[in-house]
């Protein structure tokens, strides 16, 4: 009888689990959402139990849907940089502060031009920047000491998920890498990490490999799920390497794009590899690859805003005669002139990760005229969000070498002229995937793996199919390229006035 695997997906915004066929092909899924919890200024937390219940439902849901199918394994992949303060009684002092919090921007600032700063980011291959839980943990010592001094472990969502179901504080070392104490190259927790924050390593998960499994699912989980003691749940990874796996990227010179909300280009390599100017990061795969890649904070969300602000009256007509009304605005962006009639933004509305790893960066237009209309400035938009990703990826083949192909997957993806425009700045073919469940099919062939069901993740690689490949069209890539220069210097620019503009607004309340 055939046997399903289960890839379970942590994200952001939702838990998805994935039921998979033998051969890779999706046979169901199940998914339940969950918010943002943003009471406070930089605040970006969600309920832990929330989340936990979540992951119990999505997988009740495939488990009873493929019945009377085994379950062979279930695989986890989860979103990155997110704690929880765990007490002396097991339980959590916080809620899930997730990457997208920047309360602890002070203290990543402290460090990011020094040299324990530098030293930090070549040891552990995350730039200091207030999304990884190594700066949460001192944000917390100073502010919150009522709770940092009832602090016995630090852990992610993942580790929490699994310390329920088998009563053991694990982590693997994808997911670790996310956290800004593990070290890079020997794998391990990073002792300058540990000295600097003032905790020892029994405060953090116990180490482990993305192959790792577990059998012996507690009681009172078995009859919930519909599983067996005899399950095999497998640690997985962290969904953005997984990601890169579950497209297919394993391959020198094929890198990955995700643009959902946020957006990231990522790139696998055979060993850590960090930018001289902090600039990207590097995370981990499995035990032979490294991703590095840049992570921005501002992608098609950026999107959704200006499609708000600039052009409402277009959505609200199309929502009111039954159209998508995206589709209606990007039929007017297809019409305007490539480059916006030399109108630049910079699309940091949400502070930015990689390139500039400034939580106090601010979006902007550049070269505004009397003669640019909405039309023009959406356009501008959109473009700013793939100049930005053009950055990323030039400092990646610059680490990794040459790309010939981008794999890519996303929201942005459902959009024939947001395609079209990216492949065009970024002047390479977009090679769109069968596998819209990136992270968890990358979560279920480790899982594969693990079982000694695929010889090598490389051999894993060859399920992945490509449907559509985009080309770019050479005379618009032509004035990108013009244009992209300009880009970077006047982002450079706009970066002195950064935290002085915060300021302002602070002052102005």
């Amino acid at each position: 009888m055939e046997k399903i695997a289960i890839g379970v997906d942590m994200g952001t915004t939702q838990t998805k689990a994935v039921a998979f066929n033998q051969d890779g092909t999706v046979r169901t899924s199940a998914y339940v959402r969950y918010p943002l919890i943003q009471e406070t200024e930089g605040m970006a937390e969600q309920e832990v139990n929330q989340i936990f219940q979540a992951v119990l439902t999505c997988i009740k849901q495939v488990v009873f849907e493929v019945h009377p199918l085994e379950v062979s394994l279930v695989s986890f992949s989860t979103a990155m940089h997110g704690l929880i303060v765990m007490d002396k009684k097991n339980q959590p002092l916080t809620q899930v502060i997730t990457w997208a919090d920047n309360r602890a921007e002070k203290y990543a600032e402290e460090l990011k031009d020094t040299a324990v700063g530098q030293t930090l980011y070549q040891n552990t291959g995350l730039p200091m920047h207030p999304m990884t839980p190594f700066h949460k943990i001192r944000w917390i010592k100073e502010e919150l000491p009522a709770i940092y001094n009832q602090a016995v472990m630090f852990i992610g969502m993942k580790e929490y998920v699994f310390y329920q179901l088998f009563d053991q504080y694990i982590t693997d070392i994808s997911t670790a890498s996310g956290t800004g104490f593990l070290n890079i190259h020997d794998l391990t927790w990073d002792q300058q990490a540990l000295s600097e924050m003032g905790i020892n390593a029994e405060q953090l998960p116990k180490l482990v490999k993305p192959t790792h499994q577990l059998i012996g699912l507690k009681n009172e989980w078995i009859e919930v799920l519909g599983l067996s003691a005899k399950t095999i749940f497998v640690l997985g990874g962290a969904d953005g390497p997984l990601s890169n796996l579950g497209l297919g990227a394993l391959a020198k010179g094929t890198a990955t794009l995700t643009v959902g909300t946020s957006g990231a280009l990522r790139y696998i390599v055979e060993k850590p590899s960090t930018h001289p100017q902090a600039e990207t990061f590097c995370c981990v795969l499995d035990e032979k690859h490294w991703v590095i890649g840049g992570a921005t904070s501002n992608g098609a969300g950026i999107f959704d805003w200006a499609c708000e602000t600039l052009l409402k009256e277009v959505q609200d007509v199309a929502r009111m005669s039954g159209k998508n009304p995206y589709d209606e605005v990007m039929k007017l962006v297809d019409e305007t002139p490539v480059g916006a009639k030399g109108l630049l933004f910079h699309p940091y509305l949400l502070g930015e990760r990689a390139p500039l790893w400034d939580a106090k960066a601010t979006g902007s237009f550049v070269g505004l005229k009397r003669t640019h209309d909405n039309k023009l400035m959406m356009r501008a938009v959109i473009e700013g969000i793939c100049l930005n990703l053009k950055r990323i990826l030039t400092e990646l083949e610059d680490l990794g070498g040459p790309i010939n192909e981008i794999r890519a997957t996303g929201g942005f993806a459902d959009s024939e002229v947001f395609k079209k425009v990216m492949a065009d700045v970024l002047g390479y073919n977009l090679s769109l995937t069968q596998s819209i469940e990136a992270s968890a099919l990358g979560a279920v062939l480790l899982g594969w793996q693990s079982l000694g069901e695929m010889a090598d993740l490389e051999a894993a690689c060859k399920q992945v199919k490509v449907y559509e490949i985009i080309k770019p069209n050479n005379k618009n890539h032509r004035v990108y390229q013009q244009m992209y220069p300009l880009f970077v210097v006047t982002q450079q620019q706009m970066c002195a006035s950064y935290h002085q503009l915060a300021k302002l607004r602070a002052d102005l309340g």
